[in-house]
């Protein structure tokens, strides 16, 4: 009787832990801190690591993320790369050893690169700088290249309070140059901003490790980078979460649950915005005043048909070779920019004003009345204030000026 009240006991507490991990282990519930339940396996269960409720770590280890973008080169529109330089760090309450109370030492484990990484090109180029490792215990540890194995220098009893912060036992500092891909967002050019994008990758699996951007030493850029881009602007800094799961590296929970291992990608979003004014006078001045040129036919009396045509072709022609200016400077994207909105406007204004031009000739001719020759204008039945030249000249000028403003604002 004792046996079988003792099988059945076991059963159903095994059968409640297994459940409570079903529900729990979750991208959607990774939120939910500590995840205890990870305390109640070992070997050959993930991650292989038997803690008890006298041990101090709990998962999964968070760490705060801080980027100092120090300069940025090669941000052409002609590139779909851009060279990055910068540091990060990366703060966890726990140090860099830690030695469960079973005694097992996962010190091998318990560097912060070990746990994140920057997702980088490979590159003749690339450099991995230097790396520092401070912790509050007084340690600091500098190598001239996160590469090397070995630090180029150990100090003990150092003063790091400065750069930690309350609840932040260790920190780790590393220096990186490298070639960044970029996709360009040309749907509003020239005013656009672009988001060039960092990454920083789990190591592990996210019921271990997660990543979160640090509210106390907040991201930062140098204002003046010397290597940017004539006309760039930095604004600000954002953040996404994106997750990955990877089908082929199966975990296994407890004894009767397994599940894809599941990362995180912290992206962080350097906004980058194009100060549009200038060059939008740069590319766009020759099709305005083409327009404006085009508008000149309605100051023209319409006894002079031939100074007129004259006007309107030179508008034309000018308004399709500013529009060949534009696209040559510009890479071939298949979304339609403001560029091109701008470019469609001023074509079509002008063959507006052509056809304006047209109406207003057929309905003013040349007439023999008694043996002298007059003009007289036709009224029309449609359209009949375009007949106006005054009229039709600002009415084309407010239409025009209406809907680049728009384009602009849009």
């Amino acid at each position: 009787m004792l046996l079988i009240c003792f099988i059945s006991t076991t059963c159903f507490t095994y059968s409640q832990i297994s459940d409570s991990i079903s529900e729990k282990d979750s991208i959607s519930t990774q939120k939910t801190f500590p995840l205890k339940y990870y305390k109640n396996f070992g070997p050959p269960y993930y991650p292989e690591i038997k803690l008890t409720e006298e041990d101090s770590l709990s998962w999964p280890i968070v760490f705060d993320l801080s980027v100092n973008f120090k300069d940025i080169k090669d941000l052409d529109v002609n590139n779909n790369f851009f060279t990055g330089k910068f540091g990060f760090n990366t703060y966890s309450k726990y140090g860099f050893e830690y030695i469960t109370a079973e005694g097992e030492d996962l010190s091998y484990i318990f560097r912060h690169t070990d746990w994140v990484a920057a997702i980088l090109n490979e590159n003749e180029e690339r450099l991995i700088g230097e790396l520092i490792e401070s912790d509050r215990s007084g340690l600091y540890k500098y190598y001239s290249s996160a590469l090397n194995g070995e630090p180029d220098s150990v100090e003990d009893n150092v003063s790091n309070a400065q750069s930690l912060y309350e609840g932040k036992f260790s920190r780790t500092y590393l220096y990186i140059e490298n070639e960044f891909d970029h996709k360009w967002d040309l749907g509003s050019y020239p005013f656009d901003t672009q988001k060039l994008i960092f990454e920083f990758n789990t190591l592990l699996d996210t019921s271990l490790v997660t990543i979160v951007p640090s509210k106390k030493f907040v991201s930062t850029f140098e204002s003046n980078m010397k290597n940017l881009t004539a006309g760039y602007k930095i604004t600000d800094v954002t953040y996404r979460n994106t997750y990955k799961s990877n089908p082929s590296e199966i975990l296994q929970i407890t004894p009767n649950f397994k599940r894809p291992e599941i990362t995180q990608t912290l992206l962080v979003e350097l906004n980058v915005e194009r100060e549009g004014t200038v060059l939008f006078f740069k590319i766009f001045t020759g099709g305005i005043l083409s327009f404006f040129i085009s508008c000149m036919v309605f100051l023209i009396p319409l006894k002079e048909l031939e100074s007129r045509i004259n006007l309107g072709v030179g508008g034309i022609f000018g308004a399709i070779g500013s529009s060949a200016f534009v696209y040559d400077i510009l890479p071939v994207v298949n979304v339609f920019t403001k560029a091109d909105a701008v470019n469609n406007l001023i074509i079509v204004m002008v063959v507006f004003n052509i056809l304006v031009l047209l109406l207003q000739q057929m309905t003013f001719q040349r007439v023999n009345i008694e043996g002298k020759y007059m003009y007289e204008s036709k009224e029309v039945k449609y359209f009949k204030r375009l007949q106006s030249s005054n009229y039709s000249f600002f009415f084309s000028i407010a239409i025009f000026s209406t809907v680049l403003i728009g384009i602009i604002i849009w």
